[in-house]
């Protein structure tokens, strides 16, 4: 709880929150107590915060994606955009004993976002399927990808 001010901070500027499917605009602080408190008592959501020297400047979390797989997002705070961060924490994450090996991993990305795009190839995903994620009560064109199992 006691980053929650700093989530809002970060999550709530309006070019971080349009690239999620979960983050409204504008975002409060409460909310952030209410996201917080929300995966704190939830088994199935796993965040996990990614700082720098010290201070919070993304999130990158993961939950189940059906029927059989791990889906993972992220947000990354908008003055940390284009400086690898992303990509090093989800590497980390997908390294970690946390994510089943034996479990194909699952991305959902807005066609427009090219740098979460990035971050999933360098990540190695590929491609899957075009889809549409819920924003705000809207469809929002967005591209799939998937990590595979090895074999």
């Amino acid at each position: 709880m006691e980053d929650a001010a700093k989530v809002a901070q970060l999550v709530g500027d309006e070019e971080v929150s349009k690239w999620t499917s979960n983050i409204p605009f504008p975002y409060s602080e409460q909310d952030a107590i209410t996201w917080i408190g929300s995966t704190a008592s939830s088994s199935s959501r796993n965040p996990y915060a990614v700082e720098l020297d010290g201070r919070l400047v993304a999130c990158v979390s993961y939950w189940p994606y059906e029927p059989d797989g791990i889906e993972v997002g992220y947000w990354v705070g908008k003055a940390f955009w284009g400086k690898g961060i992303c990509t090093k924490a989800l590497k980390l994450l997908l390294a970690s004993d946390d994510i089943p090996a034996h479990m194909d991993v699952f991305a959902k990305v807005m066609v427009q976002n090219f740098g979460s795009q990035r971050v999933l190839e360098k990540c190695g995903f590929s491609f899957f399927q075009n889809g549409t994620v819920c924003k705000a009560g809207n469809e929002i064109k967005a591209k799939f990808y998937v990590r595979r199992t090895a074999t």
